[in-house]
């Protein structure tokens, strides 16, 4: 059934949920999402640990005027100049591959690294230009403008095309899913309604959405600025340990989809990092966990959801 126009003239975006969440019952039904995947090659646990390099992006995005404040500006280097490359080295011990969302900004100011990390197997996803939030954006057109000027500089610079996109701040438009798709796109993610992944059928077929969780990413528990005020406070690690590993821990037992996010300026601290490595070893420990590139991931619930809608 086709959506019908609403006052405006647009077509609002249409969700179908093409995944088996069992039977359903009399009454109301809702898909809890927690039903067991039979993922490759025997695996209880899907697992995606990606990170946002947004450097200095962020801090001009939210004020122009932070360009020309030093202290601003060498917080967000921190991510590409020294925790980019301790967790590249970290991704390497392990040899897990994964995506790398970088505004296209960051591309352009820092392509040596970004040539490093396409260099060492990962992927490159697009996450806006200067870091804007697209809802907040005037129009569609400007939106699908910013997109093709990023994806512009990746091919440009690096020689690649994304093919998974993370909207910053987790903030996308009504706009955003189809032009993504429009444009080649295969995934995204940021939605916080659900734990495994599924598929938001956009006008112009299927896009694959990676739901995140803010209590699996860094930024709530680590990012820190004084003036002006952002953040919580700098949390315990033990305490941020515990929460990522049960998080894990209880996803592994649902058979489910354990997605974890970093920023390099927040979570690249050789503390941290070690933690991070904690985490990594956790997770490899079980055995029997597939750990895949997202596009992989994304290509395979393509697959599954196509088959589920044959049924």
């Amino acid at each position: 059934m086709t959506p019908s126009p609403t006052s405006d003239g647009e077509v609002p975006l249409r969700v179908e949920w093409l995944e088996d969440c069992g039977p359903r019952g009399a009454g109301l039904f809702f898909c809890t999402m927690t039903t067991p995947v039979t993922w490759p090659h025997g695996a209880r646990c899907a697992i995606m640990m990606t990170f946002d390099l947004d450097g200095e992006s962020p801090w001009i995005q939210r004020d122009p005027a932070l360009a020309d404040r030093y202290l601003h500006m060498s917080m967000g280097s921190y991510g590409p100049k020294t925790g980019m490359p301790r967790i590249l080295d970290v991704l390497d011990r392990y040899d897990i591959k994964t995506c790398i969302f970088i505004p296209g900004w960051i591309v352009e100011r820092y392509p040596a690294l970004c040539e490093e990390i396409v260099k060492r197997g990962h992927e490159v996803g697009q996450h806006g230009y200067l870091h804007e939030r697209p809802s907040s954006l005037k129009s569609r057109e400007e939106e699908e403008e910013l997109l093709v000027k990023s994806l512009g500089i990746f091919k440009k610079i690096l020689g690649v095309t994304p093919l998974g996109s993370r909207s910053p701040s987790a903030d996308p438009s009504k706009h955003t899913m189809e032009l993504l798709k429009k444009h080649g796109f295969v995934y995204h993610s940021n939605a916080l309604d659900t734990d495994l992944p599924y598929c938001i059928d956009t006008p112009l077929g299927p896009l694959v959405e990676f739901p995140t969780a803010w209590c699996n990413n860094d930024a709530p528990f680590f990012l820190f600025s004084s003036a002006p005020p952002v953040g919580n406070g700098i949390w315990s690690q033990q305490d941020v340990w515990e929460i990522w590993s049960e998080e894990f821990e209880g996803m592994y037992e649902e058979g489910g989809f354990y997605n974890w996010l970093g920023h390099p300026q927040v979570i690249g601290r050789p503390s941290r990092m070690r933690m991070v490595e904690r985490l990594i070893q956790r997770i490899l420990g079980k055995k029997d966990v597939w750990w895949p590139k997202p596009i992989d991931l994304a290509r395979f619930w393509l697959e599954k959801s196509r088959a589920g809608a044959a049924r």
